[in-house]
This record gives C-alpha cells, structure tokens and sequence, in this order.
C-alpha cells in the first residue's frame, strides 16, 4: 500500500512539475506588443474591473456598494487617463511575464517600485524636516520587483496625459518619452560608484518649471488652512466638520476600534515622534468618503489628535487606509508569493516599509493598526491599515499647464531623475537582506552601449500600450452606458 501511494504522489508531482514548466513558458512568452480589439479583450478588460471593484467595495455597507460602484464607472468613463488609473490590475495582467522585460532586466533588477507609476502619483507634501518636496506620493501598491514595471506604466502615463492635452502628434509623444527614458537612465547611472541617492531628494532648490511651481504653490499653504478644510472649532474644541463636507462621514463603530489600536499603532513608530497620551489624545474620528479612483470605496478614516500643544491650530490628521495585497501579488509566482508571506507581518506593515524606502525622510507618523468590526450588519471593516500624516502642503501637479511638446519634456525629465533616485534608493542600499544588489550596477552593465536601444523599448512599448488603453477606454464607456440603462 505504501509503495502505491508513493508510486501515485511520485505520479501526482511530475505531472504538477510539467504544468508549471508549461506556464513558466507559455507566461514568460506573454507579449502584448500590438494593441488587440476583439471581443476576447472587451470581456477581459470589464472582468478586470468587476473583479477590482468587487473586491474593493467588499468591506462598503452593502446598501451602498452599487452607488459606490456606479459612481467609481462614471468617474473612470470622464477621459482615458481616469480610466488607466482606475485599472492598474489589467495592467499589470497584460505586462506580469512580458517577454522584453528580459531585454534589461533580470533576476538582479528588483528593486521597491511603485507597483501604480503613473503620473497623477506625483506631488508635493512636506517631509519630516519640514521642507516641501516633490516625490511619489502612494504606495498601496508597492511591492519589489522589476524596475521596468514602474518604467513603462509612467511613460505609458505621460502620453495619455499628453493626448488628453491635444498633444497627439506621435513623434513628439515619442520625443518626451525618449527623453524620460534618457532622464532614468543617465540618473541611475550616475548614482554608481557611490551613495548620492541615499541623499538626495528634490525640492525647490533642485526643480523647475511646472514641478518647482508645484512645490511653491504647496509652500503657501498652511497647516491652519488645511485643519479648517476639515474641521470646526466648536466651544473651543476643534472637530471634524462632517455637517459641511461631503466628503467626510459618521466613523460608526471604527471610532472605537481606531481608539482601542493607538498605543498598538505608536509601536510601529520609527520616527521623531514618540507616544505620549497628551500627543495622540484623540479629538475626533470620521470616515473619510469620495477619496481615490481605482481605491474609491475603500474603507478610510481620518484621526484628528491633539498634537504637541493645546493650541487649536497645531493639530495633526491622520489618515488611515485598508490595505490590501498589491495587484502584482496575485499575478506572481508561487515562489515569489511564499517569499512575500514570509517577509511582511502583514500588508499594511508593507506599505510603510516601502514608504521608507522609496522616500527620503519619510512622515513622522507613519505606521499601521489592525481594526476588527465586531458589527458586520453594515459591512465589514476588518482589516490591517495604514496610517500616515495628511500633509499641511499637499498639492498634486496640474497636467492642463503642460500645454505643449517642451513643457511635457520639462516635467518628464523631472520624473525620471526622481523616479530613478528612489529606484536607486531601495535596493539594497534600503535592506541588504531583501535586496541584495544594486539596481543601478546592473542596469548599468546591461545598458552600457545600448542606450538607444532602452529608449526605443521604454517608447514602443508606451506608445502601444497608450493605444491599447485607448481601445479598452472605448470598449469600457460603451459597456458602461449598457450597464446604466440596466
């Protein structure tokens, strides 16, 4: 009996061992290189963004899924870069095991990436110096893997910006890519032989154009502005103003679970800040509502705390966000998957390390907490969050400036140096352990001579792919009106 049974599990794993071999190949020779419309890729595209939301909107009141989901499809339907933020996941299925990742790349070019590169996830905010920089500004998604990932959604990003912009003209769309491309790469490189990376980050002194306006804008605000967007001071008290804001609600029964989890959340601290009851006394919870696209319905809360004083004007907001695995999770390989389990605690503890180690001087209340909803009649918000300061100086980038082929050149430039300092940055100069190479040597190795050769990939595979979205943006607005007659 014993010799059977090994003789049938022998059986059992040569056949699982062929299976993987197979799609090993059959994925490693998935190209997307010319755009598809066919009836194929319709159903894929809205399986993509059925499933995405489904599960986004799993822990909303079930009274309020559908609205949320009719409104996130209204939203996604007003231009085609709307669209392409909201479908990370299609994305990254289309691009996961693509054939020319392998051009310049390999096992040793994994580094922390964005995971969501797109250029709507730029923006000014101030660091923990209290200076206002010009940076990646979200990281649900981050995760390690290829640099190119984040490469070619960013690039694919500018050109549907620019076509929203009326600029449509291809040679000059191929024009700002290949310098964004020729901005990374020559950045990267010159990070080689030494630790400049580790210390550079980019402000008003080292920007210009668009992007140094952006951080001057965010210069001007203040925090005391930024506290009476949110909230009233109500017999001296200072409260979230949920009455005159549409965009805030009742917190319910998370109001409790957030106050239970502060001096759990203080623990994950790895800044400046140190737990004080004074400092994190609680002043106010609300739900934070219509926040995010692809995100929208995600179960969010704002924490207004007391601060270092009693004043009214130096109170902090937090913002505190479910995560989940990122997109690329799903799509990995059992190994990696495995891997993934066994380093992080959890994902929202993920999302802080990324943090850490794309941004230099990170925010000070940057951390996570583990709510349970103990009433499930009106959803379900269980889950690990993330928790992070909201910036006194936020201000995102106004694309509608970029009216032409040099300003777009401007500003992408600016993007590829950045995004290729934080590539640089978190490798294994961020952790050794979990990336043991640097990013920029082997770019470096892989690329030298072949400069011309990076810049024609990062730009065919842009320009494609902007067709691709295109395509999927149609077929999507014309699903939609079907689905609201229905």
């Amino acid at each position: 009996m014993m010799n059977q049974l090994h003789k049938i599990s022998r059986s059992k794993f040569i056949v699982i061992i062929l299976v993987l071999i197979i799609n090993c190949f059959l994925l490693s020779n998935n190209t997307l290189a010319q755009p598809i419309n066919n009836s194929q890729r319709i159903q894929k595209v809205w399986e993509s963004i059925e499933l995405d939301t489904n599960l986004i909107l799993s822990g909303a009141e079930p009274q309020k899924r559908q609205e949320l989901k009719t409104e996130k499809y209204a939203r996604m339907s007003e231009s085609v870069f709307d669209f392409f933020r909201a479908t990370n996941s299609l994305f990254w299925q289309d691009f996961i095991n693509d054939s020319r990742l392998g051009k310049f790349g390999n096992t040793k070019t994994k580094t922390w990436i964005l995971g969501d590169c797109h250029i709507g996830n730029f923006g000014a905010y101030n660091n923990d110096k209290e200076e206002i920089i010009f940076d990646l500004n979200d990281f649900d998604e981050s995760i390690v893997a290829d640099y190119q990932y984040d490469l070619w959604r960013l690039a694919t990003s500018i050109i549907l910006v620019a076509e929203d912009n009326s600029l449509k003209n291809k040679s000059d769309q191929k024009e700002i890519i290949d310098n964004f491309s020729d901005s990374y790469l020559h950045s990267l490189k010159d990070y080689v032989g030494n630790d400049h990376e580790t210390e550079i980050y980019f402000t008003q002194k080292n920007t210009y154009g668009e992007v140094e306006n952006t951080i001057k804008k965010a210069a001007k605000d203040t925090r005391e502005k930024m506290l009476n967007k949110w909230s009233k001071v109500v017999e001296n008290k200072r409260l979230f103003d949920i009455d005159n804001n549409e965009d805030l609600g009742i917190a319910n029964d998370a109001e409790k679970a957030i106050k239970s989890q502060i001096i759990s959340y203080s623990d994950t601290l790895s800044s400046n800040v140190r737990y004080s009851q004074k400092y994190f006394t609680v002043k106010d919870v609300a739900q934070r509502l219509n926040a995010g696209l692809g995100s929208l319905g995600t179960p969010r809360y704002y924490l207004l705390i007391e601060g270092k004083t009693d004043d009214l004007d130096d109170d902090h907001i937090l913002d505190i966000k479910r995560q989940y695995k990122p997109t690329a999770y799903g799509l990995f390989s059992l190994y990696d998957r495995l891997n993934y389990d066994s380093i992080f605690v959890n994902t929202a503890q993920r999302h802080a390390i990324a943090y850490k180690a794309l941004i230099k001087h990170t925010d000070d209340f940057l951390g996570w907490m583990k709510l349970v909803d103990k009433n499930l009649t009106d959803g379900d918000f269980s889950g690990y969050y993330s928790v992070r300061e909201i910036s006194p100086n936020k201000e995102s980038l106004k694309t509608y400036k970029l009216e032409d082929k040099n300003s777009f050149i401007e500003v992408a430039k600016q993007l590829g140096e950045i995004l290729a300092t934080d590539h640089a940055r978190a490798d294994q100069d961020f952790d050794e352990k979990l990336i043991p190479n640097s990013l920029e040597k082997q770019v470096k190795k892989i690329t030298d001579g072949r400069g011309k050769e990076f810049r024609e990939l990062v730009s065919d595979v842009a320009l494609h792919y902007a067709e691709q979205v295109n395509i999927d943006y149609s077929s999507f607005v014309n699903r939609y009106n079907r689905y609201k007659e229905n």
